[in-house]
């Protein structure tokens, strides 16, 4: 090109080595809601827009926990609901007359009426509590039907006497999406142009919707997104033993690098409603992951028990308040067959984390989740640097000379990385003997040395004789 005398600038970009971001502690939250649209993405950063826009359910307190523990954005996609709830009512209920439930559950409930003061429909009055006598509504006259707020349930009471003190139990299950549903719901998070880490589906889950997780997060490795799942496991009923052995078996067919399975459930506040219910604590497990860095064990005992909980599930009535059946042989059990769960640390008040575990095989370098996060975000990064450098021009006499800068590109994620503690130290390797001019293609190696973490400490004391040590010198 012909050009006049004179200076001719030609800006440079990319030496300043900046960092992509990865997504640490970003999260997807799928599952059913009463409100919002199905199969979108919307985000929330405020609890209080959760009523609004999401309304009540499994999806609204899960991404109300990840919010009011973890802080952050969370991102959730309401899944159709094509699996209702159901209403069981006790065996024990009065017979005549009879008191119903009718309609379809919004969420899981444990409905308790009880008959206040006695006589016939219009003159009875009743109360009535959503989580097992925990918290109670005022007095109330009865009536042929009445709804229960924000439950899409209504009680119907039959004509009859009806006798003071008198209850009524009732137990609700939530509405639930198929595999195939939670399946559209998380490939509109793949297909959204959002950063994450995880992918939380916000109700009890089987092997079978395990599995479809996992093919899930190989289809994300497909299009370069390097995510994990976070669910969890049925609910326990009053036979503890029976609901390990339950979950041990389903467990034993299924292993996965991408899946955590939380099998731990509580008696928590609830973080909208305020009543006391037995929920599930995986949002609060993936509120801690969320609020620290990729390298932090959830279950570090310095961040203290998990948040909220009143008791471990399934538990008993004592005089001197709820005594829990889950003991730590059935923590063990859990942990060692590859769920995360809770467990008692003896000289710590509260409920701890035993490990922050993934569903990976025992041999796998994932068994805990903060691997899979180191992992995750050093991969993204790696690659993000590199894709500048895809259809370069090298000289293929001379790799190592002409690859410097390349080199330096990938290895500024993994030096930053080590800078904010999350590994021990990481490296960029050119395999020798490469044929670029036939190939076209370029084998890089990088090796990541992760951080050591103290599941055990042995304390070994004894006493000593100083006069004895005197005379052995």
């Amino acid at each position: 090109m012909s050009r006049l005398p004179g200076v001719y600038p030609e800006i440079q970009d990319g030496g300043l080595g900046i960092v992509a971001p990865s997504g640490d502690g970003q999260r997807v939250v799928v599952g059913v809601s009463s409100r919002g649209p199905v199969n979108q993405v919307v985000g929330l950063s405020d609890l209080s827009q959760v009523p609004a826009l999401l309304g009540t359910g499994p999806l609204a307190r899960a991404v109300a926990d990840q919010l009011a523990y973890g802080g952050g954005q969370v991102y959730a996609v309401r899944a159709a609901g094509d699996i209702a709830g159901s209403v069981t009512a006790d065996s024990g209920n009065p017979s005549s007359p009879a008191v119903s439930v009718s309609g379809s559950p919004l969420d899981a409930y444990e409905i308790v009426v009880r008959i206040v003061r006695g006589g016939a429909v219009g003159t009875a009055t009743f109360t009535y509590s959503l989580d097992g006598g925990d918290t109670v509504s005022a007095e109330i006259v009865t009536a042929a039907t009445y709804n229960l707020p924000g439950t899409g349930l209504t009680l119907n009471f039959g004509s009859g006497t009806y006798t003071a003190g008198a209850v009524y139990r009732f137990q609700a299950t939530a509405p639930r999406a198929s595999v195939s549903s939670v399946q559209a719901a998380v490939r509109e998070a793949l297909n959204a142009p959002i950063l994450y880490e995880y992918i939380q589906v916000a109700q009890p889950t089987d092997a079978a919707m395990w599995a479809a997780l996992d093919a899930l997060a190989t289809e994300a490795e497909g299009r370069f997104r390097y995510i994990w799942f976070l669910t969890e496991t049925a609910a326990p009923g009053n036979n503890v033993d029976a609901w390990v052995n339950a979950r041990l078996a389903e467990k034993a067919n299924f292993a996965s690098k991408r899946v955590m399975i939380v099998a731990a459930w509580g008696e928590v506040v609830d973080t909208l409603s305020g009543r006391l219910e037995v929920q599930s604590l995986a949002a609060r497990v993936g509120a801690r992951i969320s609020k620290n860095r990729v390298h932090v064990s959830p279950a570090w005992v310095q961040l203290g028990p998990l948040p909220g909980v009143v008791a471990v599930a399934p538990f008993v009535q004592t005089e001197w308040g709820k005594r829990s059946l889950f003991n730590n042989a059935h923590a063990l059990a859990l942990d060692t067959a590859g769920f995360t769960t809770v467990y008692r640390l003896i000289g710590r008040d509260g409920v701890y984390l035993v490990d922050g575990r993934m569903a990976a095989p025992p041999t796998s370098d994932y068994l805990i989740v903060q691997n899979r996060r180191v992992m995750d975000k050093a991969v993204t990064q790696v690659r993000q640097a590199l894709l500048d450098f895809v259809q370069w021009h090298v000289d293929p006499t001379d790799l190592n000379a002409s690859l410097a800068s390349l080199i330096a590109r990938a290895n500024t994620p993994l030096r930053v990385m080590q800078s904010l503690g999350e590994i021990a130290r990481g490296r960029v390797v050119v395999p020798p003997g490469q044929d670029i001019l036939a190939s076209r293609t370029l084998l890089l190696q990088v090796r990541v040395v992760p951080l050591g973490y103290l599941r055990e400490i042995i304390l070994d004391i004894g006493f000593e004789n100083p006069f004895l040590v005197q005379a052995k010198a």
